[in-house]
């Protein structure tokens, strides 16, 4: 990764700190949203950040272009934030987002299968090893209460192969759209959808009565306007200008500060954290190494 400019890796970095946290607020706002309000409060109230900037950013777009877009915005900005969601319902925010590393693995792995990209021997040693962490945490990691599934982050490990066809799509297909562009593109197709979604709920009625209501909507905002519609854009720019598996490494960050903010919380972190961990980001540096 030598030819990696400095630009690019702050980018990384700040990407993987607001990622990071949003396990964190997500858990918060499904203290008094289900998961289904808040991955649909995610998207449409990402879709209404990005609104201002579609009269200075959005350009026109060839017919070309629309279906990778679309590809784009369903299957790597509409559908992860409900498994996510779903996720979080039973596994601790920690635990998801350690699983969440799985990302460049996933990324090597449909890159070679539908795209047709190079690969390494080593790279496919670091699939394996990345996979060993990922079962033991799912075996192993402590849930939101006793009666909690383990099982609940295989969400997770989808939510990640969704990710990694998006990555792929957008270093393909996308290189001639700006990463703005690209991002209020994205919410426009899915937002609406989400915005109809979310008002069939009783998400008007349990904003205006329910307990704390106001502040876990407060979260939910947070998680929409910085780790959705922001960091996302960053994301693009970040896959334009290296490579699909390089940007997947924001994941060295994210478990870290994932499981920092668990810590913070009160969740209980344990011995399985830091050998799934410890054995899916050896599996993600083995994946990332060219050699």
């Amino acid at each position: 990764m030598s030819s990696i400019k400095p630009q690019s890796w702050l980018i990384l970095i700040l990407i993987s700190l607001i990622w990071g946290s949003s396990f964190i607020l997500m858990k918060r706002g499904l203290e008094v949203f289900s998961d289904f309000q808040v991955a649909n409060m995610r998207i449409f109230f990402s879709m209404l950040t990005l609104l201002p900037l579609a009269l200075f950013y959005l350009q026109k777009v060839s017919r070309k272009d629309l279906i990778p877009i679309a590809l784009v915005a369903v299957i790597g900005s509409g559908i992860p934030p409900f498994l996510f969601t779903i996720a979080q319902t039973q596994i601790t925010s920690a635990a998801t987002g350690v699983l969440n590393a799985l990302t460049p693995l996933f990324a090597l792995i449909v890159g070679i299968l539908v795209f047709k990209n190079a690969f390494h021997r080593k790279q496919f040693t670091g699939v394996l090893v990345g996979f060993i962490g990922a079962i033991s945490l799912l075996l192993m990691a402590p849930t939101l209460d006793e009666g909690g599934n383990h099982w609940y982050g295989l969400f997770v490990v989808a939510a990640t192969i969704c990710y990694a066809f998006s990555v792929n799509v957008i270093k393909k297909y996308c290189q001639n759209i700006s990463p703005i562009t690209l991002n209020i593109l994205v919410f426009s197709i899915i937002g609406p959808f989400a915005g109809i979604m979310l008002f069939s709920t009783d998400f008007v009625s349990l904003l205006s009565t329910g307990p704390k209501a106001w502040e876990a909507f407060a979260y939910v905002l947070i998680l929409a306007v910085l780790g959705t519609a922001f960091a996302t854009i960053l994301f693009f720019q970040l896959v334009q200008q290296t490579d699909a598996i390089f940007a997947s490494t924001t994941t060295y960050l994210i478990p870290i500060v994932a499981v920092l903010w668990g810590l913070f919380d009160g969740e209980s972190i344990g011995w399985e954290y830091l050998i799934g961990l410890g054995l899916i980001l050896s599996g993600v540096y083995l994946v990332s190494s060219k050699a």
